[in-house]
């Protein structure tokens, strides 16, 4: 990828006779007991949180590699379905987690992209993606029944209606396509985080893996001194909404010059860009599902697409039901089938079921996912980070760990500032004095989820 990326996802809890604050806690108890806050950082150098309005969230560790991301992605699921099954054991009440970005009573949560880019003209960098951002929803989109007065639809994305601007700051009272808060977890003089929080939480990881190697390409592009398409729209918040709800029909928005084109020929032009700055299997997996969907769009004939898109992998399914039942897009039955197609559960979840029939592809081994619950990336300084925390509770020592600070009980912290920097000597003293202390022998109910989440 040439870059060092990341994914945030935020999770809904479900559960029967409890508040969401009360089956969070419930949650993120082992989690407590292992780190004394709801804030931690695993063994794999992930971060497992609660998030503002009690939402679970899982942040990968920095990942250098395409499917090192995807693994990571999927490990982040595992180790979520884990908790909630232990809690729903813990207290006789079933507690699920739902992999969606909007509850029933129309809130929204998030899944946040994280590219490392350089400092020097990323202003320029952010505006010139946000045509790019408002239509690859064709392709990544995870669907969504809308039901209003004016009656039931079906949309393409979960998270367009919840965006209010193109650019902001803000992270509560606004709904950006980029957060431009300046927090580079970084070397600062170098380096910003370009923070994406418009995309949508994908299940399909065909879906995932385009979603962020599609923007690895085009950032990869920009460095090599490509141009990106010079493409502003007229409004992009009017225009995500109306991709959104053209999933039948594509139809054109409009451009700041007032002419209009179609969301498929603005995703040509930056796939265009991308093209040239691909070097490995993996770019020419993400190629190969754009171009075959963007020459979808343009036939009207998505055949063969039902395995990989989320949103019409979920609609095929949905009308599957429909046609055995008589029941409409409104019907309570498809509106928790569309729910169950999000749901996480370590046995009998159906996007396990339906990657085993075949019916969505494109997946991460389970042994991948399993290895990544507990097992950092080795090209980034996720490697140090989660050597270091496995070490220090191995020895029963007192730590902190951040994404950008390593500290053993009070000595002086290690700075590690370079994400790529996975072999830093400091850091790696650390771990070599930990190495060399008598094992703790201690264990707590989060160490025994994290071996059940790790199980191939």
């Amino acid at each position: 990828m040439s870059g060092v990326i990341g994914l945030e996802t935020e999770y809904g809890v479900v559960a029967q006779g409890l508040t969401a604050e009360e089956a969070a806690r419930e949650l993120f108890l082992p989690v407590v007991g292992w780190g004394r806050s709801t804030n931690v950082f695993t063994p794999a150098g992930a971060r497992l949180y609660l998030d503002v309005g009690s939402h679970p969230e899982y942040a990968t560790p920095e990942c250098s590699v395409l499917d090192e991301l995807m693994a990571a992605e999927r490990a982040g699921d595992r180790l979520m379905a884990a908790l909630a099954a232990a809690a729903s054991r813990r207290t006789g009440t079933a507690i699920a987690l739902i992999k969606n970005n909007t509850d029933s009573a129309g809130h929204g949560f998030g899944c946040h992209e994280n590219y490392q880019v350089a400092r020097a003209g990323s202003a320029a960098l952010a505006a010139k993606l946000i045509p790019f951002l408002v239509t690859r929803q064709i392709v990544a989109g995870a669907g969504k029944i809308q039901v209003d007065p004016a009656g039931a639809r079906y949309l393409l994305s979960q998270r367009a209606h919840h965006t209010t601007e193109a650019l902001s700051s803000a992270t509560t009272r606004a709904r950006p396509m980029i957060n431009t808060r300046d927090e580079p977890h970084a070397n600062g003089e170098l380096y910003r985080r370009l923070h994406v929080i418009v995309g949508d939480s994908n299940m399909s990881t065909a879906a995932s893996r385009f979603k962020i190697g599609s923007m690895a390409l085009l950032l990869r592009a920009r460095r090599s001194g490509a141009e990106l398409p010079d493409l502003e729209l007229a409004n992009p918040v009017h225009a995500i909404r109306e991709v959104a709800h053209g999933w039948r029909t594509a139809h054109p928005i409009e451009l700041a010059d007032g002419r209009s084109i179609k969301p498929a020929d603005i995703q040509w032009r930056y796939l265009a860009a991308a093209e040239s700055t691909a070097r490995t299997a993996e770019d020419q997996t993400v190629l190969s599902l754009w171009r075959r969907t963007l020459t979808a769009w343009d036939r009207a004939d998505f055949d063969g697409l039902e395995t990989e898109l989320d949103w019409l992998a979920k609609w095929r399914l949905l009308e599957r039901y429909r046609e055995r039942t008589g029941a409409g897009l409104a019907d309570p039955r498809v509106l928790r089938l569309e729910l169950a197609y999000h749901q996480l559960g370590a046995q009998g979840e159906l996007r396990e079921k339906l990657e085993a029939g075949g019916n969505l592809t494109g997946g991460i081994g389970r042994n991948e996912a399993a290895k990544a619950v507990t097992t950092p990336p080795a090209t980034t300084r996720a490697h140090l980070r989660g050597r270091f925390i496995s070490r220090a509770r191995a020895a029963g020592r007192e730590y902190t760990a951040d994404w950008v600070r390593l500290r053993l009980g009070q000595g002086e912290a290690v700075a590690l500032m370079d994400p790529f920097d996975n072999a830093n000597l400091a850091a790696q003293a650390l771990i070599t004095e930990l190495e060399a202390a008598p094992p703790a022998g201690t264990a707590s109910e989060l160490d025994a989820i994290f071996a059940e989440a790790g199980r191939e």
